[in-house]
């Protein structure tokens, strides 16, 4: 397909302008199968990455290949104001899909800009404030705003560019800041959180900003009944909930979204990631009886991109046909039952999270004190790639202590036995410096 020279590779590589996430991992890339990738000299990877956790259905599925190739020889690009037919079916399947009552819906082409279109719609709603709350180690994108939002990003240059932000802490079970323990401790960190809304916000936020289960920051899942208890203290403070879900849309946690595993329905939801099939879609949800966008406040020239919403229609119809979210929670047991049974052998394995395919391997230096091991998972990662496995880093404080396991969830037993081998051979291999 492509004519170049290993030179003009390189050439590539040193124009290339930086703004990537964590380190360049030396790997160019020829083509993916499933959950399989394949590099130039044609060597092969499991990828417990899903490409940042966006090809739930595999690389290039068929299905979506098909019908992405038969489509865009009709049109590439048709800009917002008009009316196609994939936008119009792809709207009423989302609105279908949606937890509760959240069944208006809207597009555009990155995260960062989804969670942008949440606060500007979260903003029309609560029109008297300008103060956001998010909850600590949170992540909500790189944008000017969502970066200032996200966790305290290391050396962010653009906090000038802030609106009024308070940040709560998170039920973080495994390391509670108030060293209490589940469920004894009555979620004694959802009443400190609407204190210090009450009493440490400069007024009254618009809106809760938060993942439902957080992923960049740690990999920090939430204990049952604290989602719930989120939605009645906002309910009780009279501020919108708004769920940032583009991690854990579209079965990544082993129901269609987070909200309907927790049974906790926020006014607002951010979607994306796995719901173009590989193709960049992404967009919000909310209700009906709210005020909407206002005229020009969130249109973007690709935000309609009718290829994407070909690829996310065939995308939906492989999780429902190939039954992929009974498979997720499938694999996602193996997976964790297996970690869990490692977790006894090797005690540098602090904690094992999940449900479903969002899994996280939280690695110390000592289980009693919990000090995060920031050279293990790094190992992890360099060493997987040596045996065929990508696997994920997450950075806790930035500390980068927890390895992420989150294939697409067309993994099969085969595969999910193949990463566990190399996870527990690497374990065996794991040097003594670094415990």
């Amino acid at each position: 397909m492509f004519k170049y020279t290993e030179a003009d590779l390189e050439a590539g590589r040193k124009a290339l302008g930086g703004g990537g996430v964590g380190n360049p991992i030396n790997l160019v890339v020829d083509h993916g199968e499933g959950v399989v990738l394949y590099d130039k000299a044609g060597k092969t990877y499991i990828d417990c990455t899903s490409q940042a956790w966006s090809l739930n259905v595999g690389y290039s599925h068929p299905k979506v290949i098909a019908r992405v190739t038969e489509f865009i020889k009709k049109y590439t690009h048709i800009r917002t104001s008009f009316e196609t037919v994939p936008k119009l079916l792809l709207s009423k399947k989302i609105a279908e899909l949606a937890p509760g009552n959240l069944d208006k819906v809207a597009f555009c082409l990155t995260g960062s800009v989804a969670n942008e279109g949440s606060l500007k719609l979260a903003m029309r709603n609560r029109p008297n404030s300008n103060t956001l709350a998010t909850m600590m180690d949170g992540y909500h994108g790189r944008t000017l705003s969502t970066l200032n939002a996200s966790w305290p990003h290391p050396n962010n240059r653009f906090l000038a560019w802030s609106a009024p932000i308070i940040r709560v802490p998170q039920a973080y079970c495994y390391r509670c800041p108030y060293k209490l323990s589940y469920p004894a401790c009555n979620l004694a960190c959802v009443d400190f959180a609407k204190m210090l809304i009450e009493r440490g916000a400069p007024e009254k936020p618009y809106a809760l900003l938060m993942e439902p289960f957080q992923g960049n920051g740690g990999m920090i899942g939430f204990p049952e009944g604290y989602l719930p208890a989120i939605r009645k203290m906002c309910d009780e403070l009279d501020i919108l909930l708004v769920f940032d879900e583009i991690q854990t849309g579209f079965g990544r946690m082993g129901e269609w979204f987070a909200a309907d595993l927790y049974d906790t329905v926020p006014d607002i939801m951010s979607i994306g990631k796995a719901l173009g099939g590989g193709f960049p879609l992404f967009g919000n949800l909310w209700r009906s009886d709210m005020e909407t966008f206002g005229p020009g406040d969130h249109s973007f020239t690709f935000a309609h991109f009718p290829t994407s919403m070909v690829a996310a229609l065939a995308t939906i119809e492989v999780i429902e046909e190939e039954k992929l979210i009974e498979n997720c929670r499938k694999m996602g047991k193996l997976f964790t039952e297996k970690l869990i049974e490692l977790q006894k052998k090797f005690e540098f394995i602090g904690d094992v999270r999940g449900p479903g395919l969002m899994i996280a391997i939280e690695m110390v230096k000592d289980r009693k004190t919990k000090e995060p091991s920031t050279d293990i998972p790094p190992f992890f990662i360099r060493e997987g790639l040596k045996r065929g496995v990508i696997f994920g880093e997450s950075k806790y404080l930035h500390l980068g202590n927890v390895v992420k396991i989150k294939p697409p969830l067309v993994i099969n037993e085969t595969q999910v036995s193949e990463v566990m081998e190399v996870f527990e051979a690497i374990c065996r291999d794991v040097p003594k410096e670094y415990l």
